[in-house]
């Protein structure tokens, strides 16, 4: 797995066309906004949506992050590598 963070205005090009967000980097290092693409248990990610944690969204992110006086500078992408097949 590889993860990338992208400035805002290429992660919105990104965003647009369909890739989803890892995470969502704010300029408060004190808030973690995590993204659809970190595949996180459903329990889990309702525990992180309750505490202002979890965005579907680069919208949702943003209202989050303002909500902490924070704002979304930045969005971290995955690349997961497929697994090497097993050799005997």
């Amino acid at each position: 797995m590889i993860v990338t963070l992208i400035d805002l205005e290429e992660a919105l090009t990104r965003l647009t066309a369909g890739e989803s967000p890892y995470e969502f980097m704010t300029d408060d290092p004190q808030i973690r906004l995590l993204g659809p693409a970190c595949k996180f248990g459903a329990t889990l990610l309702q525990s992180y949506r309750k505490e202002g944690l979890y965005a579907e969204s680069i919208e949702e992110a943003r209202e989050m992050a303002g909500a902490k006086q924070a704002k979304v500078t930045g969005v971290w992408f995955v690349k997961r590598e497929p697994r090497p097949a097993e050799t005997e």
